[in-house]
């Protein structure tokens, strides 16, 4: 037999392709998303929900209330886009030069404003359970810890979510299966900034100066070393330079170099080894050419690990709706993902929804200026979640323990 929650989904299919392409048309960076978060209040307002807007700035609270008593259930969505040229021929094409919804957040903000409507125009669906669903449409994901800034102003309060859960769309997986994982799933995301500074000379005689550039080389060789030979193997970490700045002239050794990248890790003991064997190595390598070396490590996003009861319920809500068979191990990512702020508070898990679909060219990465979503996930993404609030509001207690 279909499941009542998937025809419903399915009934406002077109519904959810308009609005994704409205929103990826339109993409916003980082507490910027004034439009999406307009379209998101009115939506939610239309359909009777409470709505708070202006939360972290440019986020948007939606509470839908059975009127019944009962828990209250999180659902997640971030709604950024990123500073990405668009390379993709469609209709939908982005009509913002240099901006882009590289990472699906347009498909995120979608299903959940879909969850909301199938929600209020199906209420039998919720077959009499008592509770709340809080919708959390949050900003600044991509880097400017909006989800930290949601839960400082207290979204996970008020009333008091019980658990709360996310997506994330996975071009890895193909369409119509989700990925789970409990426990640690992905990493912590820390940035580090390095300015080496000698002496400028003339570059026909570098004997009068002191040669960043020769330094910053060997510091970034050296800084491969530092997960190789301190980290155990069977624990997770990258260190990687991703920028470099120098130079003015062709004939000219520069005085000063900077470096940056990011630190990733899971273990929490590891991500502080780590950080402190960065500075170590770049202090220690600068010195011995004679160089002087500033290190400044910005804390970024914890690791992110999964509760059990919450990805159990993510497990039973997409077996429900794709099938069990469909409902896969996760593998660890290295990614960070600014949801881990709210599963520090609350139980809570995030799962992996499988976009791929090569016959129809979806099959480029996240971040990638050619990434896509297939859009036939809208409407299995709303349902798991559909799913999930009549699951945990008819039975918490078994989801939160």
């Amino acid at each position: 037999m279909a499941s009542p929650v998937l025809a419903a989904a399915e009934k406002i299919h077109p519904w959810l392709v308009e609005t994704r392409r409205r929103i990826h048309m339109n993409p916003e960076t980082a507490f910027e998303e004034h439009e999406t978060s307009r379209l998101v209040a009115e939506s939610l307002a239309e359909w009777g929900l409470g709505v708070k807007p202006g939360v972290a700035r440019t986020g948007v609270i939606g509470i839908f209330d059975t009127g019944r008593p009962g828990p209250t259930i999180g659902i997640r969505a971030d709604m950024d886009a990123l500073p990405v040229q668009e390379e993709n021929e469609v209709p939908y094409k982005s009509k913002i030069d240099g901006k882009m919804h590289a990472c699906g957040h347009d498909a995120h903000t979608t299903m959940l404003l879909g969850v909301a409507r199938v929600l209020a125009e199906n209420p039998a669906l919720l077959d009499g359970a008592g509770g709340r669903v809080k919708f959390l449409f949050q900003p600044g994901e991509e880097g400017h810890a909006g989800g930290r800034l949601m839960v400082e102003e207290g979204a996970l309060d008020d009333p008091r979510v019980d658990l709360v859960i996310a997506t994330h769309v996975y071009p890895a997986m193909p369409l119509g299966t989700i990925g789970t994982h409990v426990g640690p799933t992905m990493g912590s995301g820390d940035k580090f900034f390095v300015t080496l500074r000698g002496v400028s000379s003339h570059a026909a005689y570098p004997q009068n100066g002191r040669d960043p550039i020769l330094a910053a080389g060997h510091v970034i060789t050296a800084l491969q070393s530092v997960v190789s030979r301190n980290v155990d193997p069977f624990e997770s970490a990258v260190v990687s330079v991703t920028q470099m700045e120098a130079g003015v002239a062709i004939n000219i050794l520069p005085e000063e170099v900077r470096l940056s990248g990011t630190i990733r890790s899971i273990d929490p003991d590891v991500r502080e080894m780590v950080k402190e064997r960065v500075r170590e190595t770049v202090r220690g390598v600068a010195s011995g050419f004679g160089v002087e070396a500033e290190v400044d490590i910005q804390t970024g996003y914890p690791s992110l690990s999964n509760h059990a009861g919450a990805t159990a319920l993510i497990e039973k809500a997409g077996g429900e709706i794709l099938g069990a068979e469909n409902v896969l191990p996760a593998p660890l990512s290295l990614g960070s993902e600014d949801f881990a702020f709210m599963a520090q508070e609350r139980p809570a898990a995030i799962f992996r929804l499988g976009i791929r679909n090569e016959e129809r060219g979806i099959v480029h990465g996240l971040h990638n200026n050619r990434f896509d979503v297939d859009e036939d996930v809208l409407p299995k993404g709303v349902s798991i979640f559909v799913q999930a609030v009549r699951e945990f509001l008819a039975d918490p207690e078994s989801f939160t323990s």
